[in-house]
């Protein structure tokens, strides 16, 4: 691959975009309505602003926002694909369930564009040496995203799965590491609030010296990230539902997260609950 597409130059975007120009690809983007700093992010990544029909020269677009935004990007450029002479690769990177990847996979196919369900696990990249996260595919044509490996991106092709397998592995593993995060986050500001946090921190160094090492950088880090995440509990919740009793879980976690976003916003006690527990000395 010479020259693909991504949208939108998020956080996670814009580093992805900064490692393949690294490696001489070409990186096309859509900046209409996008903010300053989004903006700015572009510029450093390398990344060049084209409008729609200039975007269709790109031989993949790899779609990464935010989960409730997932849907709006494919129909905003199923009008341009289907009218295309020559169709990009759609490649969905987001944290969207199962289900949600699928009705996204029915609006791009209807244009006559491939499609194939993407999932990245892992932080962004840090630097354009660093190849950050892991993407895995999964869909008929998956494999043509291994050339991605040579632009310094750490690809894992899901053999023989369908579309919707790798969003079911983002949510999965998702709804495990935020998932430990969050049900960590609720217990310490609860025992934080009833008198119980020194007795707390005393049994989670002994007994979970481990998880206390974790909860130490990832709380914080969720901090910022809160409001974000609540979307992503409710596409796990979606994932969830049958006979498994998740759904309720991860639709209370939702709700969690907003709280804590909230509560940030307005200046209250949560974040400093949670910091004065983790920074306890012995």
């Amino acid at each position: 691959m010479k020259t693909v597409a991504i949208i939108a130059p998020g956080a996670m975007g814009a580093a992805v975009a900064g490692v393949l120009t690294s490696h001489k690809l070409e990186v096309l983007t859509l900046l209409d309505n996008r903010s300053p700093r989004s903006v700015e992010r572009a510029r450093q990544a390398g990344m060049i602003a084209v409008n729609l029909d200039e975007l269709m020269r790109a031989e993949a677009i790899l779609s990464i926002v935010p989960p409730a935004n997932a849907m709006a990007l494919a129909e905003s450029l199923a009008p341009t694909l289907k009218n295309s002479r020559v169709k990009p690769l759609y490649v969905d990177c987001n944290a969207i369930s199962e289900q949600r990847v699928k009705q996204v996979n029915e609006a791009i196919v209807a244009t006559g564009a491939a499609f194939v369900d993407g999932a990245i696990i892992g932080l962004p990249p840090a630097a354009a040496d660093d190849s950050g996260p892991c993407f895995w595919f999964a869909g008929s044509r998956a494999a043509e995203l291994r050339a991605l490996e040579r632009a310094g991106l750490r690809v894992k092709v899901m053999q023989e799965a369908q579309v919707g397998a790798a969003s079911a592995l983002k949510m999965s593993y998702a709804g495990i590491n935020k998932g430990i995060t969050l049900l960590s986050a609720l217990m310490l500001i609860n025992a934080s609030r009833v008198g119980a946090a020194d007795a707390l921190w005393q049994e989670m160094n002994a007994s979970q010296p481990v998880l206390m090492d974790r909860l130490r950088k990832a709380i914080p880090d969720m901090y910022s990230k809160a409001w974000r995440w609540a979307p992503e509990m409710e596409e796990i919740a979606s994932l969830n539902q049958g006979e498994l009793p998740g759904e309720n879980l991860y639709m209370a976690l939702a709700d969690f997260c907003r709280q804590l976003a909230d509560n940030q916003r307005d200046n209250g006690d949560y974040t400093q609950l949670l910091t004065d527990f983790l920074q306890r000395k012995e």
